[in-house]
């Protein structure tokens, strides 16, 4: 009963507030995708239950249980529940520090690099349970409004550079196979996507509209959650987030060239910081991180283990690069549907390399307001493939950790559409556009 409550609460919010309401898109499509994620969600949780019987190694459970611990230490008092959530004071509170220690994964056996994204979602979890009384069905409900926040902040940045192919972008937006199965569940997907979506939308803003005190708010609450949520994804946009800028700077003239700038620095970073300082070493940072899910794989039994190029120096991130956009993107095939949770990846490819040959077939280039998102999407699949395919040896962790880039590789391709041609020749298209 508090499961369809919450779920009718935020069925109404998307239909009467004015941020789900998108020119071209019927708002009953809008409350529809979320009722859709919402199956996907309590359907990754069955899958779970199922594939995963040790609730310690399955990500949504882990996560959930380490939560309930930290929430069963408010019977001890406000304070020591204030020390176990955050962490801190907790060496001068023996009952403090016994409930931090039911918890399993606020702590990382192996950290390198980033903020402890794990300790980010339980403690999300954790407060969320002052909600859900510990249901586990409402957190799923819950982490797909979230979720929907940051998709639907997406979807209105593209539908206002393109307008005419809103089918189009709803679907890269909301209906790809990995984006509803993965984005719906109680793991870390739906909170960088809330955060993605928040920090697009002001930049956009920003850089092509109108800023307002919305927008910065927007702005700085995602680029928040980007850094406690998926720290790597904010580093995978910032080449060109920072071109887009210096092209707004310098006026909109040469943009390829102001646009280019920053990935070339980047570049060349890769290879001269190490001379200057072995601690800027990005790729032996990358090595570190592939030898941690190595360990993780190996730790956990992984069945689904790639082999992938040894990070021996900043040479072989560049000539690894192929085959690592390969792997991303491309892997699993569609005929490879050995594990159940390889289903909508698998399904997911095929329809890449279907969008991909009509494409060829209607290409066109991008012109005026299309470019500066065209190269946007670019980058950030170009950047998040290398870095996730060379990285990760874990196909099952891999089709996850490209679903950013995912998104925004679709839209690239229908971009380069030219929709019109595509109709006239299919005209079947045409009639299915009409009816939605």
């Amino acid at each position: 009963m508090l499961s369809a409550i919450y779920a009718a609460l935020f069925v109404f919010i998307i239909v009467k507030v004015r941020f789900f309401h998108i020119s071209g898109i019927r708002r009953h499509y809008m409350a529809g995708t979320f009722l859709l994620k919402v199956l996907f969600g309590v359907a990754l949780s069955l899958i779970y239950a199922d594939y995963y019987t040790d609730r310690k190694t399955g990500d949504t459970y882990k996560f959930f249980d380490d939560a309930k611990a930290i929430h069963d230490s408010r019977e001890k008092g406000s304070a020591v529940y204030i020390k176990v959530l955050t962490g801190f004071g907790l060496e001068n509170d023996s009952v403090a520090l016994e409930y931090y220690q039911q918890t399993m994964h606020l702590d990382r056996q192996y950290q390198v690099g980033f903020v402890n994204d794990n300790a980010t979602v339980v403690r999300l979890n954790a407060v969320l349970m002052w909600f859900s009384f510990g249901y586990y069905q409402i957190h799923t409900i819950f982490w797909c409004f979230l979720s929907f926040i940051g998709l639907t902040g997406i979807l209105k940045i593209l539908v206002k550079y393109f307008p005419r192919k809103k089918t189009a972008m709803f679907f890269s937006v909301f209906l790809l196979p990995t984006v509803l199965f993965w984005g719906s569940g109680v793991l870390k997907e739906p909170i960088f996507l809330l955060g993605l979506g928040l920090f697009l939308l002001g930049l956009f803003q920003y850089i092509y509209g109108h800023w307002s005190w919305k927008d910065i708010v927007a702005l700085i609450i995602g680029l928040l959650l980007l850094i406690l949520a998926k720290g790597y994804v904010l580093w995978c946009i910032l080449p060109a987030c920072a071109g887009l800028l210096l092209a707004k700077f310098t006026g909109g003239r040469r943009f390829w060239l102001w646009f280019g700038l920053p990935h070339f620095l980047g570049l060349l970073l890769l290879f001269i910081l190490p001379e200057i300082d072995p601690n800027l070493n990005v790729a032996d940072y990358m090595r570190q991180k592939q030898e941690a899910f190595y360990n993780v794989g190996t730790s956990s039994d992984a069945g689904s283990m790639l082999e992938v190029t040894p990070i021996d120096g900043p040479l072989a991130v560049v000539t690894g690069a192929p085959e690592a956009m390969m792997n991303t993107y491309l892997l699993p095939w569609p005929w490879e549907w050995s594990k159940i949770l390889y289903i909508p990846a698998a399904i997911e490819n095929l329809m890449l390399l279907i969008c991909l040959l009509a494409m060829l077939w209607n290409f066109k280039r991008p012109y005026g307001l299309e470019i500066p998102i065209f190269a946007f999407c670019i980058s950030f699949v170009l950047i998040l493939g290398i870095l996730a395919g060379e990285v990760v040896p874990i196909l099952g962790a891999l089709v996850r950790y490209k679903l950013p880039s995912l998104i925004f590789l679709f839209v690239a391709i229908f971009i380069c559409t030219d929709h019109i041609m595509l109709q006239r020749r299919l005209p079947f298209v045409r009639r299915i556009i009409r009816k939605l």
